[in-house]
């Protein structure tokens, strides 16, 4: 995913205006969520890691460097003789790690990269304690080396060119061999493409210039309609004009799906603020915007009326754009309200893949970017604490500051998901 210029990476680093106090033994931590991560293409898999642990720390724990979160790390002090163990829980094949390194833009981080079936008996297979990391980047770098069968992956550090602290904020083993995404799902219709057994359309009857929202389209596991929902190269497409007619909470014109109970007989409604994870991943591509320039393709909706859209995450660009480059915009409740603003998080390209997760647990709402397999690559944005209690997921083309706009033919929002996924 090609999220985040070169333009906007160089400002977010200036804006941030990072410091480092080098007389304290605890090291502050920087909020890393408006950098981006060049993540490279899968070419092996990413390995499970069942266990993690180190000789040492300062608080932070060696679990966080396998949280999919950059603002965490662990962190421990001194020169020599510290470590941090990944154990695989059987022997795997292993010619990759993948590290991101706390400040890894301001120094180098000198450390092995040693590997074992015993953590009495490991050998060497990365050496970078003369070298050191990049020193020109906090996202995750990759380290090559000669594949091996092993169970454990030891990294041994050896502070860093600043001073003592040896601090990881994630880490990442790969192996394997290469490894072949799997195809994109098939279908004539939008039901069948997505498997939308537990998903309702709110959408509209009629023609483009003369229509009639609807709460929940009938006959959907048939439905698709050439204008406004149907399928094109195995996407599914959302689209919607200006003008159109829509529910009566808002009177921005969607074409959006609405989660249901896994049956589909109900609508569902679900607890952010319990410690149960709540998931939504999708695939989608914002292909065209509306004459406000902005879209929302993917949010939480609360029931009621205090926190209403607890989470929209859309785009803004121009009038009607349809290529180039766009703001990726966190609005809703959680910046709205609790930071004042909406947020732009990033940049991305309109006719991209993005392919996302949008999770709500413990009060805490998260945008992550996944993976070409499905796995937390970066943490986009974490909320502060909100409270919740009946909330669904929705999906597709929403388009936002269109009240009061009359309907012309090339004044419309078009969104494509190809993959759609809820865990509760």
């Amino acid at each position: 995913m090609k999220t985040f210029n070169l333009l906007t990476r160089l400002l977010c680093i200036a804006s941030i205006g990072l410091l480092y106090n080098c007389t304290s033994d605890i090291e502050s931590v920087e909020d890393l969520s408006l950098l981006t991560q060049n993540e490279q293409k899968q070419s092996r898999a990413k390995l499970n890691v069942v266990s993690v642990s180190a000789n040492g720390d300062d608080g932070n724990v060696p679990s966080n460097t396998l949280d999919g979160n950059l603002n965490t790390r662990w962190s421990s002090k001194g020169r020599s003789g510290k470590y941090i163990t990944y154990d695989l829980g059987s022997p795997q094949k292993v010619s990759r790690v993948k590290i991101a390194w706390y400040k890894g833009d301001q120094r180098k981080a000198y450390f092995k990269i040693r590997v074992g079936n015993s953590t009495s008996s490991l050998t060497t297979v990365l050496d970078k304690k003369s070298e050191g990391s990049s020193g020109n980047t906090r996202q995750l770098e990759t380290y090559d080396f000669d594949e091996v069968t092993v169970r454990y992956v030891r990294i041994s550090c050896f502070a860093n060119s600043s001073n003592d602290w040896n601090s990881i904020t994630e880490t990442e083993i790969h192996g394997g061999g290469g490894t072949t995404p799997p195809p994109p799902p098939t279908g004539s219709t939008p039901y069948d493409l997505l498997g939308l057994q537990n998903w309702k359309l709110n959408g509209l009857e009629g023609t483009k210039s003369n229509n009639t929202y609807v709460d929940q389209i009938p006959n959907l596991s048939s439905y698709t309609n050439p204008d406004w929902f149907f399928v094109n190269n195995g996407w599914a497409i959302f689209q919607v004009w200006a003008g159109s007619d829509t529910s009566s909470g808002s009177g921005n014109p969607r074409m959006e799906l609405r989660e249901l109970t896994a049956n589909g007989n109900n609508n569902i409604f679900w607890d952010g603020t319990t410690s149960k994870e709540h998931s939504m991943k999708w695939k989608v591509r914002v292909d065209r915007l509306p004459s406000s320039g902005k879209v929302c393709f993917g949010q939480i909706h609360d029931k009621t009326d205090t926190f209403d859209d607890v989470i929209r995450v859309q785009c803004q660009g121009s009038a009607n754009q349809t290529s180039g480059s766009v703001k990726m915009r966190i609005n809703g409740y959680v910046t709205e309200v609790l930071e004042g603003g909406g947020k732009t998080v990033g940049n991305f390209n309109l006719g991209e893949e993005l392919y996302l997760e949008l999770t709500y647990k413990n009060s805490i709402v998260r945008l992550y970017e996944l993976d070409n397999n499905g796995n937390r690559s970066r943490t986009i944005y974490t909320s502060k604490s909100v409270s919740a209690k009946e909330n669904y997921f929705k999906a597709g083309s929403y388009l936002q500051s269109m009240k009061g706009k009359s309907y012309k033919s090339s004044d419309y929002g078009s969104v494509g998901i190809q993959k759609l996924e809820v865990f509760h």
